[in-house]
């Protein structure tokens, strides 16, 4: 049976690299191709640091048997229109045997839990373009489209 709970210290090596896999794995086709792995992962570890030592920001790990399988990072930051404090859900990542299986879901709803209690009432995620599986189960976990980053590759 996989447990959902808070993140140990212990599970850091692990978030770590899986931070740095998750990545890897969102990152589209394009940018894979320029894309140094050594950078990906050194960002990947910033981001996952700083969330956690950040005012709020912890992590949920999906855990089978002492084996993590799975993890839920959340910061909190105020509202860029309202100054709120409001939760991000940064990354979420399943090894593949686990999904499928609804602990993306408890993870996420572990998550609202837990930004509920501190009395968040607005989360966001941000999801690559190239991800309509995490579209879809973001939308199916009452996540709706506000907002498209786009880009532009200046030459010349």
């Amino acid at each position: 049976m996989v447990e959902v709970r808070f993140w140990r210290l212990n599970d850091l090596p692990w978030l770590l690299h899986m931070a740095a896999v998750t990545d890897w794995e969102i990152m589209n086709p394009t940018d894979r191709a320029v894309a140094r792995p050594e950078v990906v992962q050194a960002n990947a570890h910033r981001n996952l640091l700083a969330t956690l030592a950040s005012p709020g920001g912890t992590a949920f790990v999906a855990d089978d048997g002492g084996r993590p399988v799975g993890f839920l990072l959340i910061g909190i930051r105020p509202d860029d229109r309202t100054g709120e404090w409001q939760g991000y859900m940064a990354d979420i990542y399943l090894l593949p045997e686990y999904r499928g299986k609804g602990i993306a879901k408890r993870l996420h709803e572990a998550g609202e839990w837990y930004l509920r209690q501190l009395g968040i009432r607005r989360i966001t995620n941000w999801v690559h373009a190239t991800n309509p599986l995490g579209q879809k189960a973001s939308q199916a976990r009452g996540f709706r489209v506000w907002g498209v980053m786009m880009e532009k590759l200046l030459t010349g």
